[in-house]
């Protein structure tokens, strides 16, 4: 580990070798590692190597992002990289489209993920929610939410403010992360 990071053509005696070994990098490696700090390294390092292909696109022309779903699907199929996912759908929303979209993220995980990186589990989760496609939308800002709650009491508040399917995103969403330890 730490012969990795010096250059071969220095040379450190073995006791100081082994005590910044011990006594540095050891203690650094499992902080990391208890901090959960290498699977979002490793996130980071997904989401880094999509940009060559962006610029590629840009440069070779592409000025908005206005994909078919056709060509959502395919890039989704080809790369599509999260290591869990999870897909909120309203129960009255006529265009969603999260069962879809579940299938193939399931798909592109079978197949990209456990070819890039066999030993790394890979999870989509689909909610579904009462509401429709604005629903996640539908919040008052948070000062005026409050004192409405204070006045009328937080579920009349919720339900006549229209911000109770918001609200309940918000809750699902906080659970998801939870649980997943995100």
């Amino acid at each position: 580990p730490f012969s990795s990071i010096v250059p071969k053509d220095i040379s450190i005696p073995t006791p100081i070798r082994n005590s910044i070994e011990s006594n540095l990098l050891n203690p650094l490696n499992r902080a990391k590692s208890d901090a959960g700090i290498t699977p979002l390294l490793l996130q980071s390092l997904d989401v880094l190597e999509q940009i060559p292909s962006l610029i590629e696109e840009v440069a070779n022309g592409a000025k908005d992002f206005n994909p078919s779903p056709s060509s959502v699907r395919a890039a989704a199929r080809r790369a599509y990289r999260a290591r869990k996912t999870l897909l909120v759908q309203y129960d009255d929303d006529p265009i969603d489209e999260s069962e879809e979209i579940e299938s193939l993220l399931k798909e592109a995980g079978e197949t990209v993920m456990k070819n890039k990186r066999p030993m790394v589990d890979f999870d989509v989760q689909r909610v579904v929610l009462k509401g429709g496609h604005a629903t996640p939308c539908l919040a008052p800002p948070l000062d005026l939410a409050t004192q409405v709650e204070n006045l009328v009491g937080e579920r009349t508040a919720k339900d006549k403010l229209l911000y109770k399917g918001a609200d309940e995103t918000v809750d699902e969403i906080v659970k998801w992360l939870e649980e997943g330890n995100l």
